[in-house]
This record gives structure tokens, C-alpha cells and sequence, in this order.
């Protein structure tokens, strides 16, 4: 099963920011996209995020933030650098 991927205005602008520093691991991130997550989003790099309500995917240092409108859409929220992201989430969503 195939899901459709929907992104935020603010994933648009995040994943823009890291094309600028870190050009291979977008396309690292890009090529995990469209070939894992919207194959089959629950695979061991996926966790659920607790405070958040969220679904996260590992890709080395860079986590992509989802979530999911329906049983066959996913909306892609955030992606950065796992020093940030967690940080970064607190101030968009403001929760925990």
C-alpha cells in the first residue's frame, strides 16, 4: 500500500534551511521519503512520540516529524537535526 504525502509549509522551509548546509543528507532524506515512509511508514526507525502525538522516522543525526490525516495520508511536519527537532516541535506545537 501506498500512502500520499502531504507537506507543511514549515517542512517546505525546514528542509529547505538544511539543503543549504547539508545537500547529501536531503537527499538521503528525500530518497527515505518517497521509497520507506510512503511505502510503509512503521518500520524500526519510526516511533511514536509521546508528548507530541506524533510519528518520527531516524535517518542517521536528522529526524522527519508525521503524522497522519487519514488511513491512507501522511502529513510531514518537521525535519532537522535531532539536536533541534524535539526543541523545535515544543515551539510550534506548544506542548511539553
Amino acid at each position: 500500500m501506498t500512502y500520499k504525502g502531504i507537506f507543511t509549509t514549515a517542512f517546505k522551509k525546514d528542509l529547505k534551511a538544511l539543503n543549504k548546509k547539508h545537500p547529501k543528507e536531503v537527499k538521503q532524506i528525500v530518497h527515505s521519503i518517497e521509497n520507506i515512509i510512503l511505502v510503509n511508514p512503521f518500520t524500526a526507525d519510526t516511533k511514536q512520540l509521546q508528548c507530541f502525538e506524533h510519528y518520527r522516522y531516524r535517518i542517521g543525526k536528522y529526524r522527519i516529524v508525521f503524522d497522519f490525516t487519514d488511513a491512507n495520508t501522511i502529513v510531514f511536519l518537521a525535519v532537522d537535526h535531532r539536536s533541534t527537532i524535539y526543541d523545535k516541535l515544543r515551539q510550534r506545537f506548544n506542548k511539553c
